[in-house]
């Protein structure tokens, strides 16, 4: 015997639907989701292992940097060390160099041209300060304030600095002596 189907036909109550439609939309669906998650996944293993060798390679470098910055703090403590240890022998050497090269010639020159023509030097006393100038002391004779006033003037038009009058007196003759204070700089 022959096992009948039975067909039902209320399709008012209980309609036949087409599923397969569906499903195969639900199923290609699905495999894009899937699709785009493998995808996804392996962008995001991939950039991870990228990062991991970034970081790494960021780490080597803050490393190397770290060496470098102790490297440069130990040159510039020798440095410093030696700087401080040579610098009597630099200053030395310095003013040697600086007596050396001075020209007296440029110097007694620019003194003598500041000098009214009634006005002469009576001494002199040069010295050397620690920042290579010259500090000038001297004892001048001019025949009135206004020789003085004009000498100081003069002085202060040439390479001449911190000019002072130390003193100032009357002689048996009647000029006036001054005692002058200065600093002469030159350019090397």
């Amino acid at each position: 015997m022959i096992k009948q189907r039975r067909i039902n036909l209320n399709l008012a109550t209980n309609p036949l639907r087409n599923r397969r439609l569906f499903y195969l939309f639900t199923l290609s669906l699905g495999l894009i989701i899937l699709l785009l998650f493998l995808s996804a996944g392996s962008i995001y293993f991939s950039y991870k292992s990228k990062i991991k060798k970034i970081d790494s390679s960021v780490m080597k470098i803050d490393q190397s940097i770290r060496n470098v910055q102790g490297k440069a703090r130990q040159y510039t403590n020798r440095i410093e060390n030696t700087a401080k240890e040579n610098k009597g022998k630099v200053d030395l050497i310095n003013s040697l160099i600086f007596r050396k090269s001075f020209s007296w010639i440029d110097f007694l020159y620019c003194l003598e041209d500041s000098l009214p023509d009634s006005s002469y030097i009576v001494s002199l006393a040069p010295t050397l300060t620690e920042d290579l100038k010259m500090k000038v002391r001297f004892g001048v004779v001019s025949r009135s304030l206004d020789d003085l006033l004009k000498l100081i003037n003069n002085l202060e038009k040439l390479k001449f600095k911190q000019i002072k009058v130390l003193n100032e007196a009357k002689n048996e003759r009647g000029s006036l002596r001054a005692e002058i204070s200065l600093t002469y700089e030159r350019n090397i």
